[in-house]
């Protein structure tokens, strides 16, 4: 799922955003996190801030409140990706193209293994890593996606 973040994404919409597997956002994109200015804290997806941009960065987002731009956004890893607002729907239509043209299969064992390895030990996740790896192979995949390469296009 890819996030396309035109404009403001603050509460909620950040929250959505987070969620998502990719971000992409405009020059002219802001984010936040106000509910603690109101007197409410930011719950439910907001968890995922802590993985998406460590403790201190994401401690200062929830417990101030104040907005940040596309810039610090993409330095703090919240995006992945700042482009300007005229070129926002090619980017996003690149990149699901881009995942629509990959193996459905391959796409799912990669997400599941990101998910994982946010909280495996290292061994668990090599071993989750090779297992996903060797079973690839059992959905033909692997043979389909990789023949052009092995015929030399």
């Amino acid at each position: 799922m890819i996030a396309r973040l035109p404009g403001w994404a603050l509460g909620g919409g950040l929250e959505l955003a987070a969620a998502c597997d990719l971000r992409i956002a405009s020059d002219r994109a802001h984010f936040g996190m106000p509910e603690v200015k109101v007197g409410i804290p930011s719950i439910i997806h907001a968890a995922l801030l802590p993985r998406l941009l460590g403790q201190a960065r994401a401690g200062w987002l929830l417990l101030t409140g104040e907005n940040i731009d596309a810039a610090k956004a993409l330095t703090w890893s919240l995006v992945d990706a700042v482009v300007p607002l005229d070129r926002l729907d090619a980017e996003v239509a690149h990149q699901a193209r881009q995942f629509a043209s990959y193996g459905p299969n391959a796409l799912r064992q990669q997400k599941r293994l990101l998910r994982e390895w946010q909280e495996s030990s290292l061994e668990t996740a090599i071993a989750n890593g090779v297992h996903e790896f060797a079973s690839a192979f059992a959905t033909g995949e692997p043979a389909q996606y990789m023949a052009p390469f092995l015929a030399g296009r």
